[in-house]
């Protein structure tokens, strides 16, 4: 069989991109190799994993757990079962980031500490730090092995974060911090279920549940910033769809004096809060 037998079988199947991603992971060639030599005979072995691989594939597993690899933020990142896969929706914590950073009160910074908690296999630590090597970027996860992917992922791309494993901002208590980024579970076990079957079945349930109605972790972590007696200026987080009300009523409660927004995704959907604290110094 050649590779352009299988592609034109995956092509009337609607799965060609799929198709070729998971040659080019058997076989260790890019994607443009894999489409540029059509000609290329697959041996029996050959054969035989990428059938094992599309049977996976068809029983729900995601593509990015067979080939361990996903794409986010122009950035490749290397994933696994440890870890949640890195959604596009993600991105816009990354641009938020960004912006508030580039704001006047940091103009005359020479560093403006970031603190990613939540950050799994490290996409927006890593997308960060390489987008603007003025941050200094800390990652923070409970999970170890969400803590060595992270710290795999950034001496791939090549970037300096500091990666802590712990609970939320506890590793970061009595230090000091600019921008708090927050990418933490929000799928709620009872209400806010809002989690297809094969991300159910397949991703990590502590990277996808926080709680009763998937707020719990944001609660604990707000209440952490007022008990350490952290000061950033701002705190930002990305949430559910369905969880606007909730968690401007939660931020209203722990940071009554404040201003915050809440923003919306590419498709209209909100999607993340940013917090600023004018007083913070």
């Amino acid at each position: 069989m050649k590779i352009q037998d299988l592609l034109n079988k995956a092509k009337k199947d609607k799965k060609l991109l799929e198709a070729e991603l998971l040659v080019s992971h058997v076989l260790d060639m890019t994607r443009e190799s894999v489409v540029a030599h059509p000609e290329y005979e697959l041996s029996t072995d050959q054969i035989s994993k990428l059938h094992v691989y599309w049977a996976r594939l068809m029983n729900g597993e995601p593509l990015a757990y067979l080939v361990n690899r996903k794409e986010f933020y122009g950035l490749d990142f290397y994933v696994d079962k440890n870890v949640l896969i890195p959604r596009p929706e993600t991105e816009l914590l990354v641009d938020l980031t960004l912006d508030v950073s580039r704001e006047v009160r940091f103009v005359n910074k020479k560093s403006v500490q970031v603190v990613d908690v939540g950050t799994g296999a490290g996409p927006v630590a890593c997308a960060l730090a390489k987008t603007d090597p003025r941050l200094k970027v800390t990652a923070i996860d409970v999970s170890e092995n969400a803590c060595e992917i992270a710290r795999k992922n950034a001496r791939e791309i090549g970037v300096d974060v500091e990666v802590l494993c712990g609970d939320l901002l506890e590793p970061f208590k009595g230090r000091s911090v600019d921008i708090i980024a927050a990418n933490l579970p929000y799928i709620g076990t009872k209400e806010n279920s809002f989690v297809l079957k094969e991300v159910a079945d397949y991703e990590p349930s502590l990277a996808l549940y926080g709680g009763d109605d998937g707020l719990r972790l944001y609660d604990r972590m707000f209440k952490q910033i007022l008990d350490f007696k952290l000061k950033p200026a701002y705190i930002l987080g990305e949430f559910g769809c369905f969880q606007a009300a909730d968690m401007s009523e939660m931020i209203s409660r722990y940071f009554p004096d404040v201003q915050f927004e809440i923003k919306q995704d590419l498709a209209g959907l909100d999607r993340d809060f940013a917090i600023e604290i004018i007083d913070n110094r």
